[in-house]
């Protein structure tokens, strides 16, 4: 059986494991992820070097940030790694680990898992959205992966959920600053609460200070949950899925697929000619399937259909 070495690319953490065909992962790990792009490729190298002594690979697949040419592997921006802005990767790390290489939007790869293996598999429409330090998304339509004319399709965070005319700092009117957890959550609390950085308090923080009955921080989640839900109601009018398939750390939230439909019914109610309808009758919102191992499924699935061996 074919085995692929599989890299999940993000600001932080550089996740990676070992993946047969079947989208089994074998083996993984994390390392931290370096600021400087040429360190990014030298760990990658190592990585790939040490696990060559138990595995031969037939390829090496990756999820990464920002907007990717899928055909050429070139990648227009980088996300939080400012090396990797106009930066011929697949070229670059074809030659770096003596391997074929294929890449993928992060987001993207989240969405192909749920496509292979996860809940999508027999969905021919869906939609996934990641919540977390920014919103991104993935497009599903007749079963085919949108990417758009500049691979820049699915990126639902520069969407509006308030009137950017009516806000003095208009960039806080996209839905990454009002529905994400970094600003969404965190930056909102601090900034009520006159707290001095962000980093002083988690997402987990706002929440565990609301069930403690700290008012400021219900105010923001009840807010966090309003935005999130004009998105999801918008990007359900614009594409009519039937799944929105919600990733990132805040998925493990037992409430937080009841409050996402709690807050959409509620918009449905205050629309005369829809008003009939409810949330489940239009769109299932589900949780992902694989959690943090989204991205090297789904990095491993692209790189099979981009080298036609997907069976």
């Amino acid at each position: 059986m074919a085995t692929y070495i599989s890299f999940d690319i993000g600001g932080t953490d550089i996740k990676f494991g070992v993946l047969n065909e079947q989208g089994q992962v074998l083996e993984q790990g994390k390392v931290t992820t370096e600021t400087c792009g040429e360190k990014i490729i030298a760990t990658l190298v190592d990585i790939k070097d040490q696990w060559s002594k138990k595995y031969t690979f037939d390829g090496a697949a990756f999820s990464l940030p920002g907007f990717v040419d899928v055909n050429t592997g070139y990648l227009k921006t980088g996300g939080a790694i400012d090396d990797f802005y106009g930066f011929q990767f697949k070229n670059e790390l074809t030659k770096r680990l003596s391997l074929p290489v294929e890449l993928e939007n992060d987001v993207n790869c989240v969405a192909l898992a749920e496509k292979w293996r996860g809940k999508a598999k027999n969905v021919e429409n869906f939609i996934c959205i990641t919540i977390g330090t920014g919103i991104g998304g993935a497009i599903y339509i007749n079963n085919q992966m949108v990417r758009g004319h500049g691979f820049m399709a699915g990126e639902f965070g520069y969407m509006f959920t308030k009137n950017v005319f009516d806000i003095e700092d208009k960039a806080t009117a996209s839905m990454s600053f009002t529905a994400s957890v970094r600003e969404g959550l965190r930056r909102r609390y601090s900034n009520l609460k006159n707290i001095n950085s962000i980093d002083n308090i988690s997402g987990k923080d706002v929440f565990d200070l609301a069930s403690t009955g700290d008012k400021v921080a219900i105010k923001v989640i009840d807010d966090f949950y309003n935005n999130i839900a004009i998105g999801l109601y918008n990007l359900t009018f614009i594409l009519n899925p039937e799944k929105i398939i919600i990733g990132g750390a805040i998925s493990s939230r037992e409430d937080l697929i009841f409050n996402i439909e709690d807050k959409f019914n509620q918009i449905i109610k205050s629309q005369g000619s829809i008003n009939d309808f409810n949330v489940k009758g239009l769109v299932s919102i589900e949780k992902s399937t694989f959690n943090n191992d989204s991205g090297l499924i789904g990095a491993v699935y692209h790189f099979l259909i981009m080298q036609n061996k997907f069976k």
